[in-house]
């Protein structure tokens, strides 16, 4: 991919020497007004003020500048002004999950009244188009930094979610790209650049902060909150399951803030825990910049966790262990009782000061106005044309098709002349957007965008019987169920799985009286239990929360004026799953507590699987002739110190895609690698669009990490052994010979806190 490369023009614009520069303080007189920014006399001459000289260089002077009081006033979300100086005050909590949006340094109105609102990311998630996600980034960026310009939004948003989805009845699921950690770590790469990377590499564009580190999926559920929960996590889990995504979006992905989460990991909270934040975070990956505390995380070290006694050791364990910023209060209450009392160092507080001031002063905040490339950003950038035809892509690629019995699907509009509209969201439009969201433009309900096809449109919300009148009167029904956020949202998780209240009973009233097909089309953030919609319905669609244009995208999938491309990116489970495991319970593999967790480790029976979307069209896969090997699927042996050596499985998989049905459609092709105890874990993935009888060549190649092991302690080894490799329905092995070796160590959690 091309994010490596990026990756090094970002690290060659930003690298900087260890350079000594101390500069005595020297305050304004009396008679001399406070500068208002470097281009006043007389912090103008002052290193901080100088464009020329490392950024760091740059933060070092300006914080060796400020007294103790104006250090601490420094530390929460909301840092105060330092007059003298030319330091504005400065809110950093914005948030842009998937558009600009509402928190307490954005502000709509005026010449602002909106910004474009994207699908929720479980749908992006569904997309598996790295491209898309790039360009949506680049959107939100674009319209942040205009925001920002106004004075209506910061430059610092906390965004995305790359939690993995562990478990459906989580109440976040929908603000990630899904289960899988490959996913999740392409999306956060993707997300990070798009966010980042402007025209000048010299400044970034906005912050991205990649949350909630480390281990966080639990709301409240069995009278355990977010902010009491200890997750016990193994490190072969830690490795495999949860670190992943951070470790790409820091290493590949460049992200300059991480945000730790309220829970603790093994015993010591995330916002505490020097393990994560130091010895991994920024001793194995690096990480040069950031750390804030999701808001009210120091508070809990002590207050939920009871893992500190004072305020002054609570604000002593956030610093040290590198949570540099405190979203909250708390530090700047009791950071100078940490510091009397000898909890907490100077050079801790300076440490701290020097990473948030560089992030400032590498976002441009203190050059001059003609020096910033993002400055011309403004109201005509929001909401453009092209944005809004990017958000109507991103919710068409998002859709869904589960099931399509007897080809009812796409509707006929030159047949289909009345259409009922069926549901508790036949109307929906806030519901579209999910959960973070900011003021969209507009907002196109499902009932609107049918309207567009069929002459005559009934909608009623049903979960009644007086739906099935309307539904025997029409020639095609479509119902719209699913959750909102009052079943699924932050700090507050599921206990159960299937369609809430009737819904299941509605669907199979309606269908029994519909005359024509009956097509439902489901709106939720996470799994959902559809097998009685998939018994009664002909077609079932999910669509997660697609934003402002979701009731236009769900009717072009309908009317076939949009082929479906999406697949799932999380395991519909069973309603039972929900009575097999506890929340608790962090373990992904099976055991006699748990059915396992994942397409990787489930061993039950999905409703529908993760990666499974059907389209209107049909693909072939087969191996590509260019590969005689592949093409007679000979297994392969490989000695592992070569696969070693190279970083990558050099028997790479070359396979010919064909559109082999009547329509133009698209695919995502997914690649999957199963050795050892791991049923199937995807590697790599393309997506292709192809013109009807149209084929087109991919090729993929795992690296070594990829088929690796992971071990109790959470090395990464390559044993030997098969490895299958998966893509479609073809499949080729590896044999594996030689030692066992270790081809990455996990730094040890013993002893360390």
């Amino acid at each position: 991919m091309s994010s490596s490369s990026q990756l090094v023009l970002v690290a060659a614009a930003f690298v900087v020497g260890c350079l000594a520069f101390v500069v005595s303080a020297a305050p304004a007189t009396a008679d001399t007004p406070d500068p208002k920014s470097c281009q006043d006399a007389p912090i103008k001459d002052y290193p901080f003020c100088d464009t020329a000289l490392p950024w760091e260089v740059r933060a070092k002077d300006l914080v060796a500048r400020m007294t103790a009081e104006e250090k601490i006033s420094q530390f929460g979300n909301t840092a105060s002004s330092i007059n003298r100086l030319g330091v504005p005050a400065y809110q950093w909590w914005s948030e842009g999950l998937h558009g600009v949006a509402n928190s307490p340094a954005v502000h709509f109105g005026g010449d602002l009244p909106a910004a474009t609102s994207f699908p929720q990311i479980a749908g992006i998630g569904a997309t598996f188009d790295m491209e898309l996600v790039r360009a949506m980034a680049t959107v939100i960026s674009t319209e942040g930094r205009a925001f920002n310009n106004k004075g209506a939004a910061g430059l610092d948003f906390w965004t995305p979610n790359i939690n993995i989805v562990r478990d459906p009845r989580w109440g976040r699921a929908q603000e990630t790209p899904g289960e899988d950690p490959f996913l999740t770590s392409q999306y956060a790469i993707n997300f990070a650049h798009g966010m980042q990377l402007g025209a000048d590499l010299r400044t970034w564009k906005v912050v991205a902060t990649p949350k909630h580190f480390a281990a966080y999926d639990l709301e409240n559920w069995g009278g355990v909150d977010r902010h009491h929960f200890d997750a016990r996590v193994s490190d072969r889990d830690l490795v495999e399951t949860y670190l992943p995504a951070f470790e790409a979006a820091v290493r590949q992905g460049a992200a300059q803030s991480v945000m730790c989460s309220y829970n603790a990991v093994n015993g010591v909270p995330s916002c505490a825990n020097s393990f994560l934040l130091q010895d991994v975070l920024r001793g194995k990956w690096g990480f040069s910049g950031y750390v804030v505390s999701d808001c009210g995380a120091i508070r809990d070290i002590r207050e939920t966790h009871n893992f500190t006694s004072t305020p002054a050791a609570t604000v002593a364990a956030g610093i040290r262990a590198g949570c540099d910023l405190d979203c909250g209060g708390y530090y700047a209450q009791h950071m100078q009782a940490a510091l009397d009392g000898g909890a907490l160092g100077a050079a801790d507080v300076d440490r701290a000061l020097v990473r948030l001031f560089g992030l400032r002063v590498q976002l441009g905040m203190f050059d001059p106005p003609a020096a910033q490339p993002y400055r011309a950003l403004g109201p005509h950038d929001v909401n453009t044309p092209a944005h809004q035809a990017l958000a109507l892509r991103a919710a068409r690629e998002s859709v869904v098709l589960l099931q399509n019995r007897g080809g009812a699907l796409p509707l006929d509009a030159a047949r289909v002349k009345r259409v009922a509209v069926i549901g508790p969201h036949f109307n929906a439009t806030h519901t579209l957007q999910g959960n973070y969201f900011g003021v969209a433009p507009y907002l196109v309900s499902p009932l609107a965008g049918l309207a567009a096809y069929a002459a005559e449109v009934e909608g009623v919300q049903g979960c009644e019987v007086a739906g099935n009148s309307t539904a025997a009167a029409a020639d095609a029904t479509v119902l719209l169920v699913g959750l909102d956020q009052s079943q699924e949202s932050e700090g507050h998780d599921r206990t159960a799985l299937g369609l809430p209240g009737v819904q299941d009973a509605l669907i199979a009233a309606v269908a029994a009286a519909s005359r024509g097909p009956v097509a439902v089309v489901v709106l939720s953030g996470a799994s959902v239990d559809l097998r009685g919609a998939a018994a009664a319905a002909d077609a079932v669609l999910w669509a997660g929360y697609p934003g402002q244009s979701g009731g236009q995208a769900v009717a072009d999938v309908l009317f076939g004026a949009v082929n479906p491309s999406g697949r799932l990116p999380f395991t519909m489970y069973p309603a039972d799953f929900a009575q097999q495991v506890s929340m608790f319970n962090m373990d992904m593999r099976p055991s006699g507590s748990s059915p396992g967790r994942t397409y990787k480790f489930y061993t039950g029976t999905p409703v529908f699987p993760f990666g499974h979307g059907l389209s209107y069209t049909t693909f072939s896969y087969t191996w590509s002739t260019a590969d005689p090997a592949a093409a007679a699927q000979a297994p392969t042996s490989l000695r592992i110190a070569d696969v070693a050596a190279a970083g990558r499985v050099a028997a790479a998989l070359r396979v010919t895609v064909k559109n082999t049905g009547a329509r133009d459609g698209s695919a995502s092709v997914l690649a999957f690698a199963s050795f050892g105890d791991v049923r199937r874990t995807l590697f790599d993935f393309d997506r292709v669009t192809l013109k009807a009888g149209e084929s087109r060549e991919l090729f993929f190649e795992p690296d070594a990490r990829a088929i690796a092991t992971v071990t109790a302690d959470g090395h990464r080894v390559l044993t030997p052994g098969t490895v299958t490799l998966r893509v479609g329905d073809i499949a080729r092995t590896v044999q594996l010979t030689g030692e066992p070796l270790v081809i990455e160590r996990h730094p040890s959690s013993r002893g360390t806190q």
